[in-house]
């Protein structure tokens, strides 16, 4: 339902043998929070003889290359879950950029789950209060200005609230990962001064995604950032608070360690980023 292929899953599942070495985590890690688009640059740079195809030989120098050069790799010399996955049981498969890519989204979207169930509790949906308080969390924004974008959502009547499904909780996510585009759209319309409406909004989600937000979506983002109510989004507020969630999301200094409210799994991802481009500078 979600559209996760069980096939590629990482997760333990009817098998105890599957692992995953530290490089490949580190890969993967980088991964996470790039367009679809961007997966080719990640391929052409593994795809050292310029076959348009990705050999077991080409992906463990890859694996060398994350894990910061010129070390031992412990699992060179073992058959990790991605290697199946994307060489086969043989390991004499070569994979394409459409798998390559395909594997990657559906990594993406298996830790987008996973998140994604950690706040729904076992039901298949989230309020829109919690969805606008998971994506606050992420950010710097202080408390008192995250109340008021709480109280928008909760002074409406019960008619007027939304559940949020995982395939919005993913649409809204893989905007984050399109922001840059998306914001240069938005940016277009503070140029001329003009309001920003929810057709516009989708307009400019469409042009930086490829598809449009579902329309409770819509409706969710404006409750929250139309502050005169008037239909209109005050875009400059929403690109703020949604460039804070964004660089929380990617941060790499030691201050990241410390983002307010940050879940385990997110210290975890900020402390392996900050220990990897250290390592590389160093």
């Amino acid at each position: 339902s979600s559209g996760i292929n069980a096939e590629w899953s990482l997760r333990p599942g009817g098998r105890s043998d599957y692992i995953i070495s530290y490089s490949e985590f580190l890969f993967l890690l980088s991964a996470l929070d790039k367009p679809i688009d961007q997966f080719y640059r990640h391929f052409r740079i593994l795809d050292r003889a310029n076959s348009n195809t990705l050999s077991k030989e080409e992906f463990v120098s890859m694996e060398n290359l994350m894990s910061g050069g010129g070390g031992v790799n412990p699992c060179v010399n073992a058959t990790t879950s991605m290697q199946i996955i994307l060489f086969g049981s043989d390991q004499e498969q070569e994979v394409d950029f459409e798998k390559f890519s395909k594997f990657l989204h559906c990594v993406q979207r298996q830790c987008l789950k996973a998140e994604f169930d950690a706040y729904s509790e076992g039901l298949d949906f989230i309020t829109d209060d919690e969805f606008m308080r998971l994506l606050l969390r992420r950010t710097c924004i202080p408390d008192t200005k995250k109340a008021r974008y709480i109280d928008r959502l909760e002074a409406r009547p019960e008619e007027e609230r939304h559940k949020i499904v995982f395939s919005q909780f993913s649409q809204f996510m893989n905007l984050l990962n399109d922001f840059p585009d998306f914001e240069v759209a938005i940016r277009m319309y503070a140029i001329t001064k003009k309001a920003l409406t929810k057709k516009d909004f989708q307009r400019a989600v469409k042009a930086s995604t490829g598809s449009e937000f579902d329309e409770d979506l819509v409706d969710v983002i404006f409750d929250v950032f139309d502050e005169d109510h008037d239909n209109k989004l005050g875009h400059d507020e929403f690109i703020e608070v949604m460039k804070d969630s964004i660089k929380s999301r990617n941060a790499l200094s030691s201050n990241a360690l410390h983002v307010p409210n940050a879940t385990t799994r997110e210290k975890i991802m900020n402390c392996v980023r900050h220990n990897m481009y250290k390592g590389y500078a160093n």
